[in-house]
């Protein structure tokens, strides 16, 4: 979530970066109009803006950067807000023939259903992974075909790789609505405009559990305890988004102490669209 300096620097840089090297993908300086020159300005205005706020008040302005700065960085949700002891698992970066159909059938079998954000590449390895989640009463959620963060992309590239997922998954017979979230939860100018066309908020969470470390299951339930609650979205991965092949059977077994500690206490675990449904969302990060 880029929470400390070291990342919200990193962001400024990207940032930086992105206003030296888009005028020269996106147009031609010999044929660039007034127009686009105006326009250019004003985006290398707002750039520096942003890149200023995050340098000198990212602890107060980070979290709020999507409640405070929409056109910029998009729609998102972090939780949401409900009386209902209802929470959200999600899970990133697969299918994975390893792990992600031993995480269905736990949940399955305590009654709870999931979120599960897939890979596009990694959906079209293994559609037979897809067809047991939809089975199973799980939601799909589109995490982009490739996993590359998003923060400098152009339009049709954004579109491409949401468009191709969407439709592997409606190609296995999926017909609920298909929630989106971001590699790494990069958002920046391109994609809020393109998930405004979708009419797609960005899906963020509450609590990540470090488990593409891989985090012990122990101090992952220590890393969850403060942050769960009603409404709450927990970010888990049954997959992996860069590397490929890394281990996730910790999250397996964290699943398992998840249900079996927060169940007893009559908490319901649900899709997050089911989960949109029973509250109000929270679009800043506590």
């Amino acid at each position: 979530m880029l929470g400390n300096f070291k990342q919200r620097r990193n962001f400024a840089i990207d940032l930086s970066a992105s206003m030296q090297s888009a005028p020269e993908k996106l147009f031609s300086l010999s044929f660039l109009s007034k127009r686009r020159r105006y326009a250019w300005i004003f985006y290398s205005a707002v750039a520096t803006t942003v890149a200023v706020l995050v340098l000198a008040w990212g602890d107060w302005f980070w979290p709020y950067r999507y409640d405070l700065m929409p056109s910029i960085f998009g729609e998102a949700v972090y939780r949401v807000h409900t009386s209902e002891k209802v929470v959200a698992l999600t899970f990133d970066d697969g299918p994975d023939p390893r792990y992600t159909q031993a995480i269905s059938q736990i949940l399955a079998d305590a009654g709870a259903r999931s979120t599960f954000f897939v890979l596009g590449r990694h959906a079209e390895q293994y559609p037979e992974l897809l067809d047991t989640l939809i089975q199973q009463g799980h939601e799909l959620g589109n995490h982009t075909w490739n996993h590359s963060s998003l923060r400098l992309k152009f339009p049709q590239a954004i579109h491409s790789e949401l468009e191709a997922t969407d439709r592997l998954l409606r190609s296995r017979g999926y017909t609920q609505d298909i929630p989106f979230r971001s590699p790494y939860g990069h958002s920046l100018f391109v994609l809020p405009q393109v998930l405004k066309q979708r009419q797609q908020a960005n899906i963020l969470w509450t609590v990540q559990m470090n488990d593409w470390k891989p985090e012990h299951p122990d101090v992952m339930m220590t890393l969850l305890e403060p942050k769960f609650d009603n409404g709450a979205i927990i970010l888990l991965h049954d997959g992996d988004g860069e590397s490929e092949g890394a281990d996730r059977s910790n999250t397996v077994e964290v699943v398992k102490l998840i249900l079996a500690k927060y169940m007893p206490m009559g908490y319901q675990f649900v899709t997050v669209s089911e989960l949109l449904a029973r509250g109000t969302p929270q679009r800043y990060l506590q």
